[in-house]
Order: structure tokens, then C-alpha cells, then sequence
């Protein structure tokens, strides 16, 4: 019997908890309200008790679950409504509800305040009234001077409102002077301004004038060395002839691109180490020179005038040079700071790994030259020393590419002075210093 007891206990205990479940407990109410005609035949229907079974059973089973029916859709709707939506729809009309409920306090409140001010005015007509009242007299002596107050704040901002007044006046009479001592500020900066403008014009057509007067001795030192030289074999050319032999040889359009270029005078031409020149240019443009003087001479031809061009810079502290002489000026610049290029950052790193004293660089050959708005070239050579502890001991040897770099000057072809613009070295394998030393 306790076993049964417990069995018992057990299941009751379970179907407590799912009916006391929110979902379940609501669908179970559900379905019973929407099959509540199919429990009712159940119970006090006509016929056997089997019979009232058996027809609900196939009411159960024949109806579809999925279908829009009262066995599961309906019932299932009307707990998820239940469950889900319904404490959504309860909490929003108790917040409405609760909002009325405020505003209805607050009148009553509101109304029950205004009573109290209305009865609290009613009592003091009432005191005021009273002729036996000793506190009347007091009251019209408040009264007095609270009217007493009022006047002198009337008159006070009378006062105020005057000297606000006058302050606006003298603000703006101060204002209208600043303004006329900006304006006179402004007119004397004008007046300043166009003094400084006819100033820097003058001081301009000056500095044009002198420009000029230095251009014209560079170029009539070079016209004046090419007439004579010209002169002395028999041939005589016009000004304007000489003219464009110069601007050729330095790679401008006509002479007067010459004589307006600022950049040709005395001072620039100081910096200038080489005239490059090419053969091809140079003769097409001598050749115009020679086709303009209209058969002036029969020897006069464009290998005449190049001639003397070349002979004009034997006068001349500058090198004519084509793209041979380059390579040869390459060179010499190399020869002449070759030890200099151990100083330089981007060797310094192969020199610490080696443990070598480099003292000895070697020329090995100008890779390329190239001339575009100046001379870069690059040039390859080799340095070698001995060993950092072990005098008698070879130190690793090095392979080197150096920049070098001459600048433009003047015009298209006079350039500066070279510089190194780079320089890179690298140690040679090991296996290479062995073939070379063998």
C-alpha cells in the first residue's frame, strides 16, 4: 500500500506541476473552452458511456492538426495570445489607467489648495474688517511702505535707465572716433602702399637694367672671341650671326632668348665647369648659321664655324665636352676623389663587416652616363686592404657603384662642377676572392 501510495503522490505531484505550468495551463484552458460541446457529450451525452468515447475519440483523430480547427490551432493561438501578448496589453492599459489616475490627484489636489488660499484671504478681509483689531494700523503702515519702496525703485531705474543712456552716448562718440582713426589708419596705409609700389618699381626697372648689363658682357665676351678668331681667317660675319653662334653653343632658341635669360651674366658662369655639346645639334644649328649669311663666303661652312667654337673655349676656363669627353671627365673626377669615397654612409656598413682597412679603390669602369637637365653618371669600382688585426693578412675585398652627378648652370649644356650623389659597396664572396687571388 505505501508503494501504491507513492505512485500515487508521484503522478498527482507531476500533473500539478504541468497544469501549473503558465503555457500549458493555458492551453489546457483553451482547448477546454473551445471543445467544451465534444467534453459536455462526453459526460451527459445520450448513449452508452462507450459510445460517447468512441465519438470523441474520432472527433480527436480525424481532425487535422495542422487545419484551422478547435483540436490544436485555435487552442494554441489563444495561449500563445495568453502567455505572450496579453501582459503586454494589461501593462499598457494600467499605464494609461495610471496617467488618468495622476491627473485626477492632481486636480484634486489643485482644487483642494485653491480652497485653502481662498479661505486663507477670507480670514484676513475678515481680521481687516474688524475695526477693534489693534493690527490695522500696522497693516496700512506695510501698506504705506511697501508704496514708499515701489517709488524709490521707480526712481532708481529711472536713474539707471539715464546713465545707461548716457554710456550709450559716449560709447558711440567713442566708437565714431575709433572710426576715424581707423579710416586715417587705412588712408596712410593706402598712401604708404602706393609710395612702396612706385618704389619697387623703380628699384625693379633697376635690378631689370642691371640683370641686362651683366648678361650682355657674358655674352659679348663670347661673340667677341668667335668674330675675331673668324676675322683673323679672312671671314667676316654679321651680329646677328655671332649672335646665334652663341645661343647654339649654350642651347638657346635665338640670341634674344640669350639676352633675357637672368640666369646668363657673370656670377652663374663662375660655377660653370663644362659646355656639353652635340655633334649633331651643334652642326644643324651652325648649318642654319651658314644658310642665313646667304653665301657671304664660299669657306664659310658649318665645320669652319665648329672649329672655332672649339677654339673660342681654348680662350675660355670651361671644357667643351661631347658624350667621350664625358666619360674621360667621369673619370678624372674619380681618379682625383677616389679615397673620399670610404667616408661615405653607404660603404661604411660593408667596412665594419669585413675587418678590413680599405686604402685601396681602384677604377674599373663608367656604366652609364646619362644627360637629362645635367650629367649622371655611374661608375663602378673595386677596393681591397688588409686585414684590421693582421697586417700580413688580405682583407676581403669590395665592389662599389658611385653616382656622380654635374648639375646645369646655364642655358641647356654648361654645367657645374661633379659630385658623388650616391655611393653603395658591397663585399665580394669568398669564393670570388679566392678565383681573382688564384
Amino acid at each position: 500500500m505505501k508503494m501504491l501510495e507513492d505512485l500515487w503522490s508521484s503522478m498527482t505531484g507531476n500533473v500539478r506541476a504541468k497544469v501549473g505550468d503558465p503555457f500549458i495551463g493555458a492551453f489546457a484552458a483553451a482547448w477546454v473552452a473551445c471543445n467544451w460541446n465534444h467534453l459536455a457529450m462526453l459526460f451527459w451525452g445520450d448513449g452508452k458511456a462507450s459510445e460517447r468515447i468512441s465519438t470523441l475519440h474520432i472527433y480527436l483523430s480525424d481532425s487535422p492538426l495542422t487545419a484551422l480547427n478547435t483540436v490544436f490551432v485555435f487552442p494554441l493561438i489563444i495561449a500563445i495570445f495568453y502567455v505572450f501578448l496579453f501582459p503586454w496589453l494589461s501593462l499598457f492599459f494600467k499605464f494609461i489607467q495610471k496617467s488618468a489616475n495622476d491627473r485626477l490627484h492632481r486636480q484634486a489636489v489643485k482644487i483642494e489648495l485653491d480652497k485653502i488660499e481662498q479661505q486663507e484671504s477670507l480670514n484676513k478681509a475678515r481680521l481687516r474688517s474688524n475695526p477693534d483689531k489693534r493690527f490695522l494700523e500696522q497693516v496700512l503702515q506695510l501698506d504705506i511702505d511697501r508704496e514708499k519702496e515701489r517709488l524709490e525703485l521707480l526712481k532708481q531705474e529711472v536713474v539707471l535707465i539715464k546713465e545707461k543712456a548716457d554710456e550709450a552716448a559716449a560709447n558711440a562718440s567713442e566708437a565714431k572716433a575709433k572710426a576715424s582713426i581707423f579710416q586715417l589708419e587705412e588712408l596712410n596705409k593706402q598712401r604708404h602702399a602706393d609710395l612702396e609700389r612706385e618704389k619697387f618699381g623703380v628699384d625693379s626697372a633697376k635690378l631689370r637694367a642691371t640683370l641686362a648689363s651683366q648678361r650682355f658682357p657674358s655674352a659679348y665676351l663670347f661673340m667677341s672671341i668667335i668674330d675675331s678668331n673668324v676675322r683673323s681667317d679672312g671671314i667676316s660675319l654679321s651680329f646677328s650671326a655671332v649672335g646665334e653662334i652663341v645661343a647654339a653653343v649654350f642651347g638657346y632658341d635665338d640670341f634674344q632668348a640669350v639676352i633675357d635669360d637672368k640666369e646668363f651674366n657673370n656670377s652663374t658662369f663662375s660655377g660653370v665647369e663644362y659646355v656639353y655639346y652635340e655633334s649633331a645639334v651643334l652642326a644643324n644649328r651652325l648649318e642654319r648659321v651658314v644658310q642665313g649669311e646667304h653665301g657671304r663666303d664660299e669657306n664659310l661652312t658649318s665645320e669652319f664655324l665648329f672649329d672655332h667654337v672649339l677654339m673660342m673655349f681654348k680662350e675660355l676656363p670651361y671644357s667643351c665636352v661631347d658624350d667621350d669627353g664625358l666619360e674621360d671627365i667621369c673619370r678624372e673626377f674619380f681618379e682625383e676623389h677616389r679615397y673620399s669615397v670610404f667616408d661615405y654612409e653607404g660603404v661604411s656598413g660593408a667596412i665594419a663587416e669585413s675587418d678590413t682597412i680599405f686604402d685601396e679603390i681602384e677604377f674599373e669602369s663608367v656604366e652609364s652616363v646619362q644627360f637629362d637637365g645635367g650629367v649622371t653618371a655611374v661608375i663602378d669600382a673595386s677596393a681591397w686592404g688588409s686585414h684590421r688585426k693582421h697586417e700580413n693578412v688580405p682583407g676581403r675585398s669590395m665592389s662599389i657603384s658611385l653616382e656622380i652627378k654635374s648639375s646645369l648652370q646655364v642655358g641647356k649644356y654648361a654645367l657645374g662642377a661633379f659630385e658623388f650623389v650616391e655611393v653603395n659597396g658591397g663585399l665580394d664572396d669568398f669564393d670570388n676572392e679566392a678565383e681573382e687571388a688564384y
